[in-house]
């Protein structure tokens, strides 16, 4: 056998079979299945609020998307929840208030980190706690449901202007006649006009 023969049968050896470092690659990429891609476009996130609004107050208000596309459109649904402590109220007792309903949304990028944001929310609270609630017909002491259309807009801190936390102002398009009044509204009284703080990944 020539010497020629021999380094071509040590050159086809060499790479003919795989080392440990490549078995585990292979073992890796057998193993590892690629996320759908529809899984890619889902953004999680919500809105997170602690303070004290006349009572000690927490609103955990969680979200899920869907980008819709590559403009950064995205369509959702979300939950409110308020938990408001020794709540006072136009009744004689204090009491613990609970706040809790279901949203629909929808957020598009409007440029680089700045959104708009539109929203359709659908609350349980107390009637004194909505828009619509008449003093001299109306029990405050009932729990209702209620509905209010918001529109707003925000800014991410993220590096993508498409996710991470964000800050926003709401306005309810219901004032002065119908939608919930949040606790969070700014300058107070009722005013339509709410900041928020969350995040979305």
């Amino acid at each position: 056998m020539s010497i020629l023969t021999i380094i071509t049968l040590s050159v086809f050896a060499q790479e003919s079979i795989p080392t440990s470092g490549d078995k585990d690659s292979q073992t890796q990429v057998f193993f590892e299945k690629p996320k759908p891609a529809w899984k890619e476009k889902l953004r999680y996130g919500g809105n997170f609020w602690l303070g004290f609004f006349g009572a000690f107050y927490i609103d955990a208000s969680p979200m899920v998307g869907y980008e819709l596309n590559d403009k950064g459109t995205i369509a959702g649904v979300g939950g409110t929840f308020i938990f408001q402590g020794t709540f006072n109220r136009n009744s004689s007792t204090n009491t613990n208030n609970v706040i809790f309903g279901p949203k629909l949304f929808v957020r598009q990028q409007v440029f680089k980190r700045f959104f708009v944001h539109a929203e359709y929310e659908f609350i349980n609270a107390y009637a004194d706690q909505f828009y619509s609630f008449n003093e001299q017909t109306g029990d405050p002491n009932k729990k209702q449901w209620g509905s209010s259309p918001l529109i707003g807009a925000g800014f991410y801190q993220g590096s993508d202007g498409r996710r991470g936390s964000f800050i926003s102002l709401m306005y309810n398009l219901g004032y002065p006649n119908r939608g919930f009044i949040s606790p969070q509204s700014l300058l107070g009284n009722g005013f339509p006009l709410t900041l928020r703080y969350g995040f979305l990944f």
